[in-house]
């Protein structure tokens, strides 16, 4: 009998699957391989307003360094959001959160964790023309050269969610609200948008190293 995959889906709102103004929850990981039949267990651990830096850098280190942590075949990291609210720069969010949380997965001897990483969709608030906008797409850019330039490819898998995902190109206004909540968050349907996305590049991998 094969083995169960363990993934860790790690995160803010958008792994918590944060909508209906929090009055409910549906978290993409809930769905992420009921098409198929592989054996999984997943372990949700999004936790909505939270910040990578520090916060979410701590948190991670705390979960995998615990003696009684499980270990994880497969981590999905998503987050960056609520730093970018803040006004937190690109470099500052990546060079001390992101990457120290992906450098952190990927170096643990003797795990051979496998690391997938996810960029930050575009929200209602600001057009990617606008100002404010342009570090998130430079630190979507910096994620997705971490992963081009990671030594070990079937290690890492980049789920590049800010191409599938849009706001402000989305003509058909009822499609935007079938899948967009409100200006941050998405609806149900538009997590499980996310959880297609996300389990089509984790299952090709999987099935690459097969």
């Amino acid at each position: 009998m094969q083995s169960p995959l363990r993934f860790l889906a790690f995160g803010d709102s958008s792994t918590a699957g944060f909508c209906n103004y929090g009055l409910s929850n549906h978290p993409y990981a809930i769905n992420l391989f009921s098409s198929v039949n592989i054996p999984i267990i997943i372990d949700q651990k999004g936790i909505p307003g939270e910040c990578v830096v520090p916060s979410m850098v701590k948190r991670l280190e705390t979960l995998l360094f615990d003696e009684y942590s499980p270990h994880y075949d497969w981590i999905i990291i998503l987050d960056g959001t609520n730093d970018l609210g803040y006004r937190k720069s690109a470099e500052k969010i990546f060079n001390e959160g992101l990457k120290l949380m992906y450098d952190m997965i990927l170096e643990r001897k003797n795990q051979n964790t496998k690391l997938s990483v996810m960029t930050v969709i575009e929200n209602g608030y600001y057009t990617p023309e606008h100002i404010h906008d342009k570090q998130r797409q430079i630190l979507n850019e910096m994620i997705r050269n971490y992963v081009k330039n990671y030594q070990d490819q079937n290690r890492i898998c980049l789920i590049d969610l800010d191409k599938y995902i849009s706001y402000h190109s989305m003509k058909d206004i009822n499609q935007r609200k079938a899948i967009w909540d409100d200006l941050i968050h998405l609806t149900a349907a538009g997590y499980d948008l996310m959880t297609n996305i996300i389990f089509q590049d984790i299952y090709n991998k999987i099935n690459q190293q097969s």
